[in-house]
């Protein structure tokens, strides 16, 4: 199997929240992507898919968030990662994260925060956010909030409240 990380085409859209919907059991995370890809955070850059061939096996979408402290800082969120439930347990989901990871650095991104299982993420290089001085506008255990920084340089020197968009908040912009 081949396996391709790419960006995501718009006439795909409907498949990647398939994907969403059948790897979380339900309709919430696809409702987030939908409100996403309508507001002013969304970037199609940062809108990415797995594929084999035709068929796609995963898709993950990152969104702007603005950093509320010490220091303005480019910072994203990986909002929605989702492999389907038949294709785990090949990597695809990792690749989907540290594709979406180089994409954030193109554009300039320097700080990447994700909330989910520490020690999955530890393993893709991200750290404890909280600890570090990165707290979320929304709920997530201290435990589960990690941030990734593309250049080196910015943990230790700002800190603050991630505040995220509208649509994580239940609300549209």
């Amino acid at each position: 199997m081949e396996i391709i990380i790419r960006g995501e085409a718009p006439e795909e859209r409907a498949a990647s929240e398939d994907i969403v919907r059948a790897a979380y059991g339900r309709e919430a995370e696809a409702r987030l992507v939908q409100t996403l890809r309508l507001s002013a955070e969304f970037n199609p850059k940062l809108s990415v898919v797995a594929a084999n061939g035709p068929e796609l096996l995963g898709y993950a979408l990152y969104a702007r968030v603005t950093m509320v402290g010490t220091a303005v800082v480019p910072a994203a969120a990986l909002a929605v990662m989702a492999v389907r439930p038949e294709r785990r347990k090949l990597g695809v989901a990792e690749r989907l994260v540290r594709h979406g990871l180089e994409r954030c650095r193109g554009i300039g991104i320097q700080l990447v925060f994700a909330a989910g299982l520490p020690q999955y993420f530890a393993r893709i290089g991200f750290q404890p956010a909280v600890p570090l001085g990165f707290k979320p506008d929304w709920p997530v255990p201290d435990d589960q909030y990690s941030v990734f920084d593309l250049h080196g340089s910015r943990l230790g020197k700002c800190s603050g409240t991630v505040s995220y968009p509208a649509a994580f908040h239940g609300t549209a912009t």
